[in-house]
């Protein structure tokens, strides 16, 4: 579970902007997957969910990675339309999945959300990094 950055606490005067932010970045994905989790809910109840939680969140997390996703993540033209498609209004259950996983798949380029983050090693390199040591 993300913790909530608390921005009364005086420790987080001495936290890393960038750490703040990536706290807030995974709070919103949290937030996303709460709200779908309770649509998901529903349905499965039988019972005809309400998206618009989902959508607002949605929407918010896009606004969390805004800059990243306008500077090196997309696009400007698939930018501009993502961002008139999440402000519409007009999204279904099935893009609004599309949506998560491609934000998700942002993350994971970031390194917030890969599980697997050792180096990878390249045994064919191994005299470079021979010379980087020093041996």
């Amino acid at each position: 579970m993300v913790k909530i950055v608390d921005f009364d606490n005086e420790a987080t005067i001495g936290t890393p902007a960038v750490d703040i932010i990536r706290v807030l970045m995974l709070q919103s994905r949290n937030n996303v997957f709460e709200a779908l989790e309770f649509c998901n809910k529903q349905e499965f109840n039988n019972i005809e969910p309400d998206y618009g939680v989902l959508k607002a969140r949605l929407v918010t997390w896009f606004f969390e990675l805004q800059s990243y996703l306008e500077d090196r993540g997309m696009e400007k033209k698939e930018f501009e339309n993502l961002y008139k498609e999440l402000t519409s209004g007009d999204l279904d259950k099935e893009r609004m999945m599309k949506i998560i996983c491609f934000f998700n798949n942002k993350l994971d380029k970031l390194n917030l959300t890969k599980l697997d983050i050792r180096k990878k090693y390249d045994k064919t390199k191994w005299e470079d990094e021979n010379k980087e040591h020093g041996i």
